[in-house]
C-alpha cells in the first residue's frame, strides 16, 4: 500500500495529458526524453517504492539483478530500459510496470542510468579460479548445475554473476534461508499412515499437492491422504560454516564471475 501511495503521489503531482496512447517499440524514441535533475529525482522515488526491495536502494542487487554496474544484459539503449521497466522480462521474476504513465517510466530509467553510473560498490576479493575449486570440493554441483551439469535441487548457477550482487551471493552461502526463491520453496507432508516426505513445493490445487524430493524424485500427494502440510520456510540448502573466510571469498569471486556468453 505504501508504494502505490508513492506512485500516486508523484503522478499527481507531475502534470499528465488527459488521456495517454500506448507507444510501440517502433516508435519510442531512442533516447531518454525525460532525463532532467528533477526526473532523476522523481524516478528516485518511484524505483525506492517499486524496485528497490529486489534490485537494492543503491542498485547493488538481491534477487534482482545488479543495476550499479551500468551493464545491462537485455539491451543498452534507453528505450530497451524502457520497454523491459514497462514489461517485464518473460520467463524471469521481473514484471512490467505497465500500468505506469510513460513519463514515469521515463523517469525510473533516468535514475536506472544515474546508478548505472556510479559503479559497483562490493569490491570482488576472492580468487575465480580457487572458487571453482571450493565449488566442486564441497559438493555444491550435487544441488546446484552451471551448464545443465549438476543437480537440480537449487537454482541453476549457469549466469548467476550476472543476476546477483556479490554481497547477496555471500549472504546465500552464510545463510540460505535468508531468501529464498519461489521456485525454490520447501514443504514438509505427512500422511495418515505417518508418513513424512520433505522437498520443493512445486504445485498445489484444493485437492491435491506436488513436490520433488530430496533424492530428486517426483511425488504427488492428495490431500485427503495428509495430515499435515507444513511450508517450512526454511532452505534444503545447508549453511556453510565450515567455509574459511578465504574459501568464502573465492567461492563468491567464482559464482560472480559466471556470466551469459557473448
Amino acid at each position: 500500500m505504501a508504494c502505490c501511495w508513492v506512485a500516486c503521489v508523484l503522478s499527481a503531482a507531475a502534470p499528465q495529458p488527459a488521456t495517454q496512447s500506448r507507444p510501440s517499440p517502433a516508435n519510442l524514441p531512442e533516447n531518454n526524453p525525460y532525463s532532467s535533475a528533477a526526473d532523476v529525482e522523481a524516478g528516485r522515488i518511484l524505483y525506492v517504492g517499486r524496485c528497490g526491495h529486489c534490485h537494492g536502494l543503491s542498485g547493488e542487487g538481491g534477487r534482482g539483478v545488479v543495476l550499479n554496474t551500468g551493464q545491462f544484459h537485455h539491451g543498452d539503449s534507453d528505450r530497451d530500459l524502457f520497454l523491459i521497466v514497462r514489461t517485464g522480462i518473460p520467463n524471469s521474476e521481473m514484471p512490467g510496470v505497465g500500468s505506469l504513465p510513460e513519463i514515469d517510466i521515463w523517469r525510473m530509467v533516468a535514475f536506472v542510468r544515474q546508478l548505472g553510473r556510479q559503479g559497483a560498490s562490493d569490491p570482488i576479493t576472492g580468487d575465480a579460479a580457487a572458487g571453482a575449486v571450493v565449488y566442486q570440493s564441497h559438493g555444491c554441483a550435487v544441488c546446484h548445475n552451471i551448464d545443465t551439469h549438476g543437480g537440480f535441487m537449487g537454482p541453476a548457477l549457469t549466469d548467476v554473476g550476472a543476476k546477483r550482487s556479490p554481497r547477496y551471493l555471500r549472504e546465500s552461502i552464510v545463510n540460505p534461508s535468508a531468501d529464498i526463491p519461489l521456485d525454490y520453496r520447501s514443504v514438509t507432508v505427512v500422511t495418515t499412515a505417518g508418513t513424512r516426505a520433505t522437498g520443493i513445493h512445486l504445485n498445489e490445487d484444493e485437492y491435491s499437492i506436488h513436490l520433488r524430493d530430496t533424492s530428486g524424485t517426483l511425488r504427488s500427494f492428495l490431500k485427503s491422504e495428509l495430515k499435515e502440510i507444513t511450508l517450512t520456510g526454511q532452505s534444503l540448502m545447508p549453511a556453510s560454516a565450515s567455509l574459511s573466510k578465504d574459501e568464502l571469498e573465492n567461492l563468491v569471486a567464482y559464482l560472480s564471475s559466471l556470466r551469459p556468453k557473448r
